[in-house]
């Protein structure tokens, strides 16, 4: 594996340690403002970030696991761990959010009571251990770093709607109704952008081209180097959503000028974040 690739995991291992041991604290805060509010809300929500702490353990294991060196076993190396974490995390986090909307639509006829107070607390808490996550993650590049922030992200908007619910529970008998409402939006939030997530990332895995690669301008580009008669085939498909692998066969009309043309292949290739390149010629 490359330098900057194990510095992107590397990195994305540190990120993703950071928001564990975040998440983990608020977890404890969460089970001690519940109880000592006696809100059920809280507690309930307790679940929910638990859920979330297992999902960003299980992430930070297979980003340590990514960053091994290739072996006999995995001859790409283990890169393709994180896209696994991605996926499981992303399906995960679904299904929590389904379960969110199982709780929550019954709720829109029977609202429950909460302690407004106890709310205001633990929400403010809430944005700012969520908010220092989103912070950290904002700049990662794997789909793991990705799936967790659009949790994280999501978190915080809940933990703000939570606070704003709270400021009117104080003032509006009737705002116990609001909260059912905004529990669905979250959880319909969840399912739409970790859903793409996860359509993303098992796409990667079926080895779809990657996003970022042009097909007709790569083809234009290759066709226009000095002594290439066409390309015969040509395959691309990324390890991980960063790194991308590619084979080429390409019909030539000079044999001495193969070292010529293929570093410009290769000049070509680097534009698209390739890190393994075989070419072939006939």
């Amino acid at each position: 594996m490359r330098l900057d690739t194990h510095h992107h995991h590397k990195k994305a291992g540190e990120n993703l340690a950071f928001v564990f041991f975040m998440n983990l604290t608020f977890n404890i805060i969460v089970i001690i403002g519940g109880l000592a509010t006696n809100s059920m809300a809280i507690l309930s929500d307790c679940i929910h970030d638990l859920a979330d702490t297992i999902s960003i353990a299980l992430a930070w294991f297979l980003e340590h696991i990514a960053q091994k060196d290739s072996s006999d076993k995995y001859s790409y190396g283990y890169q393709r761990f994180s896209i696994l974490g991605a996926v499981i995390i992303s399906i995960f986090v679904i299904i929590m959010a389904f379960i969110i909307l199982n709780e929550a639509i019954p709720r829109l006829f029977a609202p429950e009571e909460v302690d407004a107070g106890g709310m205001l607390v633990v929400a403010l808490i809430g944005i700012v251990f969520k908010s220092l996550s989103v912070y950290r993650l904002h700049h990662g590049e794997t789909f793991n770093e990705k799936a967790i922030l659009l949790h994280q992200l999501g978190d915080v908007f809940e933990w703000i709607a939570i606070l704003v619910l709270s400021l009117i529970m104080m003032f509006w008998d009737g705002a116990p109704y609001l909260d059912p409402f905004v529990s669905i939006g979250i959880a319909l939030w969840l399912i739409f952008n970790l859903g793409r997530n996860l359509i993303k990332s098992i796409q990667v895995l079926l080895q779809k081209t990657p996003d970022n690669f042009d097909v007709d301008e790569f083809r234009s580009s290759i066709n226009a180097i000095d002594g290439v008669n066409a390309i015969d085939d040509f395959h691309v498909w990324s390890l991980d959503g960063i790194d991308s692998v590619l084979t080429v066969k390409v019909s030539i009309n000079n044999w001495e000028m193969q070292e010529e043309i293929k570093g410009e292949i290769y000049a070509i290739a680097s534009r698209y974040h390739i890190v393994d390149i075989t070419i072939e010629f006939d």
